[in-house]
């Protein structure tokens, strides 16, 4: 007993020096040391906390991602660390008054060996807000032009609307989603898919990555159409009154449209033909105005090519009175066509100036600016061999019908007949 209490105090001081000695050794070997990890992601824990109570939340400032995280340990410990095994949670069930939560970091390994964590930062701040949602009509435009000579046509997308949801204040500012395609130099169909868009009021894009969307991109479908310039005309039916008629003049405005189409539908379109039972003059005496809509008569597959033209045209049909009268036109001025080879064929006349006489009809403004001498006919041959049953000419005398050129408008009354005489040539 006294072996083990002599001394004591020798004893006491070889036991503290040896528990120096170990520590140092251990620390000399395998010091406490740190190590940086930047960026770490803090992961928010029950959140259905908020978005149960139709609310939604965004985190601010980008306080969910911590700039850099010291942590504490021995070497061997610290060696065996990576980011990926820092761990850094936020709870709302800590969630403060102020709308902050207190960030806790710990390791998935070691983590009874770590000496201590110390991050740069150590809360997340929220903004909570009531959840709201809108529907949205999905626009589809187009930047650029095509090919000179072809127009966009009716654009298609796979969503005509789309829902969004997310914090009131975010989706009270959108008021319109749209997709834009780019159409410059084209000449035929394309077909894309395009991200959604979300605009303000005042046309300023708004930031979509907190809003929910059933679909941030769409197909958008763009025909590329030809164009072609053709004419407006009119059927016009109906007969005017009596001692009237149509002058054969017609104003409309616009005289030609510009349409588009597929090259193949175009092919056979030259014309817009406006008709129907509005387009009667029938008992008029006075000009005729009519305002159509000339959508109604364009050929299936073909639209306006201009988008800012609505479609009307109006058509002034001139009336003019009609008045008769008869006037001497020389038998010079009268013409023999088809006379076979080897046969001469003359007008049989008593002198120089032997005439025949027309009763003319027509509108006034024609008849009383006719030039009498300029007035021609023609006998046909041929016409007259089948008025006489003759196969084959033959020479004798016959009566033929004469044919005049009138002006458009004039027409002639009576029937002018003249004895012909045909002779074998010399």
């Amino acid at each position: 007993m006294k072996k083990l209490t002599a001394n004591w105090g020798l004893k006491l001081i070889s036991l503290l020096f040896a528990m120096i000695v170990w520590f140092l050794v251990t620390n000399i070997n395998d010091p406490i040391t740190p190590v940086r990890f930047s960026n770490i992601q803090v992961m928010i824990k029950n959140d259905d906390l908020i978005t149960g109570r139709g609310q939604v939340y965004s985190v601010l400032d980008g306080s969910n991602v911590i700039n850099s995280v010291t942590v504490y340990a021995p070497r061997s410990v610290i060696d065996s660390l990576s980011q990926n095994n820092i761990v850094a949670t936020a709870d709302v069930q800590n969630l403060s008054s102020l709308n902050t939560i207190s960030i806790d970091i710990t390791t998935n390994k070691y983590s009874d060996k770590i000496d201590r964590i110390v991050p740069s930062a150590d809360l997340v701040k929220l903004d909570i807000e009531k959840k709201k949602s809108k529907q949205l009509q999905l626009e589809a435009k187009t930047i650029g032009e095509p090919k000179e000579g072809f127009i966009v046509g009716e654009i298609n997308t796979d969503e005509n609307l789309i829902k969004i949801s997310g914090a009131e204040s975010i989706v009270d500012r959108v008021s319109k989603a749209e997709v834009d395609l780019d159409v410059t130099g084209l000449q035929t169909d394309i077909g894309s898919n395009e991200d959604i868009v979300l605009y303000d009021k005042d046309g300023e894009v708004v930031d979509s990555t907190n809003l929910e969307m059933k679909t941030r991109s769409v197909k958008v479908n763009v025909p590329i159409l030809q164009t072609k310039k053709v004419p407006v005309r009119y059927r016009i039916s109906g007969k005017t009154a009596e001692g009237y008629a149509q002058t054969g003049d017609i104003d409309s405005n616009p005289g030609e449209v510009l349409i588009a189409g597929k090259k193949s539908v175009l092919s056979t379109v030259d014309a817009i033909i406006v008709e129907g039972e509005d387009l009667d003059v029938t008992g008029l005496k006075d000009n005729f105005t009519y305002t159509a809509d000339l959508k109604q008569f364009l050929p299936a597959g073909v639209v306006f090519a201009d988008d800012k033209f609505d479609g009307k045209a109006t058509v002034v049909v001139y009336i003019g009175s009609v008045s008769e009268s008869t006037v001497d036109v020389s038998t010079k001025n009268i013409a023999v066509e088809g006379v076979p080879e080897g046969f001469e064929v003359t007008i049989d006349s008593n002198g120089e100036d032997d005439k025949v006489s027309l009763t003319l009809a027509g509108l006034d403004s024609r008849i009383n600016t006719l030039n009498n001498s300029a007035l021609r006919g023609t006998i046909n041959i041929e016409q007259v061999m089948k008025e006489n049953n003759l196969t084959e000419l033959a020479e004798g005398s016959y009566r033929a019908d004469v044919e005049w050129n009138l002006p458009k408008g004039v027409e002639v009354k009576n029937t002018v007949s003249v004895h012909i005489s045909v002779k074998k040539a010399d």
